[in-house]
């Protein structure tokens, strides 16, 4: 239970970030102004961190969480 939990933390917060970076963040075309340093979404940075905060606690997850008792 808590290697799957731990991956799809780690699958979620790296697909975060991707989303975050490539499609609310990163810029589309041709660079003509400093207008283009901006982000598309005001708070994608935000996002970017929650992603790597979440994929740093599947860590936390991981030793936290019980392990089955195998015998």
């Amino acid at each position: 239970m808590r290697k799957t939990l731990t991956i799809l933390m780690v699958i979620l917060g790296f697909a975060i970030q991707a989303v975050s970076f490539f499609y609310l963040a990163a810029p589309i075309g041709v660079v003509t102004n400093e207008a283009f340093s901006n982000p598309r979404m005001p708070y994608a940075p935000v996002l970017f961190i929650v992603g790597v905060g979440t994929v740093f606690l599947a860590a936390v997850v991981f030793e936290l969480l019980p392990d089955k008792d195998v015998k």
